[in-house]
């Protein structure tokens, strides 16, 4: 039983550690979105609207994965306890 705990303990903190870089990668997504889209640094004619949609294509699913990380998280916290 000790094993299976300390198995699931090194799972969480893997788990832990891709969710830290999800969530760098979305906030540089959403900073990238958000300057691309800046319209008091540059017209709206020269906004690049491609670019921000293939970000937030990017931001939507990377989002999707943090879900799902969440989501084991959660359940492996619960066994846990």
């Amino acid at each position: 039983m000790n094993l299976e705990r300390e198995a699931l303990r090194g799972r969480l903190a893997g788990l832990g550690d891709a969710r830290r870089k999800l969530r760098l990668r979305a906030e540089g997504l959403c900073a990238g979105i958000r300057q691309g889209l800046q319209t008091a640094l540059r017209d709206v004619e020269e906004i690049d609207i491609a670019q921000a949609a293939v970000q937030m294509d990017e931001l939507v699913a990377t989002m999707g994965e943090l879900a799902g990380l969440q989501g084991q998280i959660a359940r492996i916290e619960r066994e846990l306890q």
